[in-house]
């Protein structure tokens, strides 16, 4: 019992924060109430109180007497907010105990992780997910990434120059084989990124009630998303909105709908692009921190050759 509003907590921040980005919440959207969670879930309410409690002390929900519950006007996580004091003192105090002290941490924390600049080759075989690649690397753990076609690289003879330069090859579970051969060609480390599963696991939860549609600009995406959400049941109301082949208008108001970074910038619908909140990362929290291990590691090495007489 004590550890089930905390299992409670966690589902609901997923669930919440997959609502933002199929533009079925917007922060300060009331949310359920206990009674309706309880009801849904068929558990405790006291339950479900304990979990909305828990999500109330991180800042991601508002319980208003009287009023009901809503989403946080100002949520932790979403773009452009700073993390909460907490996490930075709990970093700096254990750096301190490390023998940091605080006025050298950025220093010696910046030089753990931009003393060179890496490369990465994200490897894919659609636009979506290879732009999705690139910017998160880049974005996220400060790489020059480039994109290429898992297809066309394996029908080339010698490996091309940007396979034989890159620090890194990255790509998903789904081309894991391919890129594993490729990385073996040119001698180079590999990592096949786990991705987060929380808007596939929404999706797959509203297909119940509700039409879902996923705005792409390449269609060997939109064939793929078909392959996972075919089997789940009332799958047949997934729509893959493939960019200039279909009509983004058709798209009712209101419905679930994800963007792809890839389409975004293509999508003159401005309602629409308003309405739902980009994914800032959809790297899974192991695959960063393997990510963040071999960047620390490159820099320190860097750093042990440049302290060599």
């Amino acid at each position: 019992m004590a550890r089930e509003p905390i299992k409670l907590a966690d589902a609901l921040r997923r669930r919440f924060f997959s609502g933002l980005h199929l533009g079925l919440l917007r922060p300060g959207s009331r949310l359920p109430s206990v009674r309706d969670l309880a009801t849904e879930m068929s558990i405790d309410r006291r339950v479900v109180l304990r979990a909305y409690r828990e999500l109330e002390r991180e800042g991601l929900v508002e319980l208003r007497e009287r009023s009901g519950i809503y989403f946080g006007s100002r949520t932790p996580g979403l773009p452009g907010l700073s993390p909460p004091a907490e996490w930075a003192t709990d970093v700096v105090t254990r750096g301190l105990a490390m023998g940091i002290p605080a006025p050298e941490f950025p220093t010696r924390f910046n030089s753990f992780l931009s003393t060179v600049r890496l490369r990465a080759l994200c490897i894919e075989c659609n636009r979506d997910q290879l732009t999705s690649l690139c910017t998160e690397m880049t974005s996220d753990y400060g790489f020059e990434a480039e994109g290429a076609d898992v297809d066309e690289l394996l029908l080339e003879g010698p490996p091309r120059e940007e396979l034989r330069r890159a620090d890194l090859l990255v790509t998903t579970q789904f081309h894991a084989g391919e890129v594993r051969e490729l990385a073996a060609r040119v001698d180079r480390p590999w990592i096949a990124v786990s991705l987060r599963t929380d808007i596939y696991k929404e999706i797959a939860r509203l297909l119940g009630s509700s039409e879902v549609f996923f705005v792409v600009t390449d269609h060997r995406y939109a064939a793929k998303l078909h392959r996972i959400f075919e089997p789940v049941k009332g799958g047949s109301g997934f729509h893959s909105v493939v960019m200039g082949r279909d009509d983004v208008t058709a798209i009712p108001d209101g419905a679930p709908t994800y963007i792809t970074r890839a389409a975004r910038p293509k999508l003159g619908d401005q309602r629409l692009l308003e309405r739902v909140t980009p994914e800032e990362r959809v790297f899974s929290e192991t695959s960063a921190r393997e990510i963040i291990s071999l960047m620390i590691g490159s820099n320190m090495h860097a750093l042990s050759q440049q302290d060599r007489p």
